[in-house]
């Protein structure tokens, strides 16, 4: 009696262990419903001044409907109706998911009479993200080199860099990326293809699980040119379930596949065995959040006239420091993530710029 007993309370207590346990990488976005999208992103503000505010972006939340379109909105050859049109359709026609559809609520927040977003962080990634009140600011910005990302992956190489050519196609209302090796000038100048410098070093390796903690500086932050330049490497990221199955194993070498011919399209990323494992995802339904973080970026001298280069700076979340010590990854001593804010002159981000 006294054995079943016991057997009864451990098993109480191991049910309401289990009722309180939720797996750390579901906890990743903080965001449960769309009212509470505004106060998480100003409870993540990295600077603010009277121009322009810096936010650390959590994984996973949008900050558009990439959908949605306004120039199909508009059909009404007025040119001032036009305009109204289009101011009133940016919320009519994106979702309340989105940062996009609050803008209204950051500007009466901020005390703001205009809301630009500049440098925009993709939706799955995390890290920084820069918004403006000053239109000329805005156009500034949008064009400035950047370092961007950390993440991990399984890298050909310890180091290298690509210019790379990308152009978009919507699949199933979502918008995929495809590196293209020719373009015309009309075609940048248009912007139906970005150009984009994307180099990486890694950072940390474990050779047993086969990944690595790698660091990137890229040029762009749009069209998952980061994404894509992992394909190259035949190393998706961990999380990207848009373009991991791009590259695939033939005769156990990881290969890239061309994924127009082959039509390849988005699915849930599926991990080795001792991932999940190590990840504790082995039997569990969990999408793993896209693990790559704009981390920091360069403005340019050209913002307020200064002689040194502004430097911004983010953390990447909890979720993220927890699986490189699960997957036995850690950043160099030397790479100093927890200053936010700083003025330095960077010279290679200096001649990349000018």
């Amino acid at each position: 009696m006294n054995i079943l007993n016991r057997f009864i309370s451990h098993g109480i207590r191991f049910s309401r262990t289990n009722q309180r346990y939720v797996h750390y990488l579901l906890q990743a976005n903080p965001i449960r419903q769309p009212k509470d999208l505004v106060t998480c992103i100003l409870n993540n503000i990295v600077h603010h001044d009277e121009k322009i505010i810096v936010f650390n972006k959590p994984p996973g939340v949008m900050v558009l409907d990439e959908t949605w379109d306004r120039k199909t909105q508009v059909t009404n050859e007025d040119e001032e109706v036009e305009q109204q049109q289009q101011q009133n359709s940016t919320l009519s026609n994106s979702s309340s998911c989105t940062i996009q559809y609050h803008m209204p609520q950051f500007r009466s927040a901020l005390k703001w009479d205009h809301f630009f977003p500049c440098i925009r962080t993709p939706n799955e990634p995390s890290g920084l993200l820069i918004y403006t009140q000053n239109a000329q600011l805005h156009d500034n910005i949008k064009s400035t080199a950047m370092r961007s990302g950390i993440t991990t992956l399984i890298p050909r190489k310890l180091e290298d860099s690509h210019e790379m050519l990308v152009e978009r196609h919507l699949y199933n209302e979502q918008y995929l990326s495809y590196e293209i090796f020719d373009a015309s000038s009309n075609a940048i100048k248009n912007g139906r293809v970005y150009n984009g410098t994307v180099k990486h070093r890694t950072l940390s390796i474990n050779d047993e699980l086969k990944v690595a903690l790698v660091e990137f500086k890229t040029t762009t932050c749009t069209w998952d040119f980061i994404e894509l330049y992992c394909l190259r490497q035949c190393a998706p990221l961990l999380g990207d379930h848009k373009y991991w199955n791009r590259v695939k194993s033939v005769g156990g070498i990881p290969m890239y596949i061309n994924p127009i011919k082959h039509e390849i399209y988005p699915a849930k990323q599926q991990l080795t065995k001792h991932i999940r494992l190590a990840l504790d995802l082995y039997g569990q339904q969990i999408a793993c959040p896209l693990h790559l973080h704009l981390t920091d970026f360069n403005l340019p001298k050209k913002y307020r006239r200064q002689p040194a280069i502004v430097h911004y700076q983010a953390r990447p979340f909890p979720y993220f420091y927890e699986t490189l010590e699960r997957l036995k990854l850690k950043f160099p001593e030397e790479l100093d993530l927890n200053t936010p804010f700083e003025q330095r002159t960077d010279e290679e981000f200096e001649k990349a710029i000018n």
